[in-house]
């Protein structure tokens, strides 16, 4: 009797240690400023944790479900750091070049690229066993994202005195396939069902392209464009107007603006992430002395409206959403 409620009790702590785990939904937040992560519980909205990562500058976090594991990429270090995403301990650090900024992995989980806009390449991290290769680049690679069948990565690349561009690139070779003429500071976002790369640029509005980024099939005129989240079912993308203080839903479809576009409460709305039943969105206000993260609610027609204002690390940039 006592041995079967000894096991009883191990096995029901042993269920919500589990759930604990898996189950959750969770929004990483890289406060670049901090040398931080803030890690916010997407149910509730309530920051439960900053962990510290010594000596780094975070700029963006991904998570990849096939390797179950959180990739920081740190400015000040030349590294990504490979963190458990339930104990978020730094479980092993991969060298890359000068300068992280913006990162990205393909939706089979075998590849990570990151942009280093100092010594102008980019590290193609195989994530399977850790190992790099690098591309040279003749620009600033700035912005970067992998297709989900992971046959494809774009890069925009910011280019002095000449219009900014988005490079295609086969992952497998890693030849440049194509090009594209788009605004200045080009952001990107591959929405999958339309097969169509949406590029909000600081100039120029939201330039749309097809997959082999021969031709333009919109541009939609809205200004200040900058960070941008796809809904997960390819109805609505989600842009921030950083200089604007505002943010923007757009109906892909039509690709027309819903509604009016929506002032912040917090300035400089940057980086966007949504979660999984499309229904919340979190954004990150980015500067030197900035902390804070807002929470908007996402009605079924893509409108959307505040709901809370979070308090993260110093300087709050890149973000990541996952369910375990």
């Amino acid at each position: 009797m006592k041995k079967t409620l000894i096991l009883a009790t191990l096995l029901a702590a042993a269920a919500h240690s589990q759930a604990g785990v898996f189950g959750s939904e969770t929004v990483v937040v890289a406060n670049r400023g901090g040398g931080s992560l803030s890690v916010i519980n997407a149910k509730n909205d309530r920051v439960k944790r900053t962990v510290s990562i010594a000596g780094s500058e975070p700029m963006y976090v991904v998570y990849v479900p096939k390797t179950d594991r959180l990739y920081v990429g740190d400015r000040k270090q030349n590294k990504v750091h490979v963190l458990h995403p339930g104990t978020f301990k730094v479980q092993r650090s991969i060298a890359v070049g000068n300068g992280v900024f913006h990162m990205w992995a393909d939706g089979k989980g075998k590849q990570l690229w990151v942009n280093n806009d100092v010594d102008n390449t980019i590290s193609v991290i195989n994530l399977a066993d850790g190992s790099v290769r690098t591309i040279k680049v003749d620009a600033k690679p700035h912005d970067v994202y992998l297709t989900k069948d992971g046959k494809t990565a774009f890069v925009s690349l910011l280019i002095d005195g000449a219009p900014d561009k988005v490079y295609a690139y086969d992952t497998a070779s890693l030849s440049k396939t194509g090009e594209a003429v788009v605004g200045e500071d080009p952001h990107l976002f591959f929405m999958e069902q339309a097969q169509q790369l949406y590029v909000p640029c600081q100039t120029g509005g939201i330039y749309v392209l097809n997959r082999n980024l021969s031709a333009a099939a919109n541009t939609i005129a809205l200004t200040g464009t900058h960070g941008i989240y796809g809904s997960r079912d390819g109805r609505f993308a989600y842009v921030t107007n950083l200089p604007g203080n505002q943010l923007y839903s757009v109906d892909t479809g039509d690709q027309s603006l819903v509604g009016t576009a929506l002032n912040t409460t917090v300035v400089t709305p940057h980086n966007v992430v949504i979660n999984k039943r499309d229904n919340k969105l979190f954004v990150t206000h980015s500067g030197p002395v900035a902390d804070k993260v807002t929470v908007y609610s996402v009605s079924p027609d893509g409108a959307l409206a505040q709901t809370k204002v979070l308090t993260a690390g110093v300087n709050p940039f890149g973000l990541a959403y996952y369910k375990r």
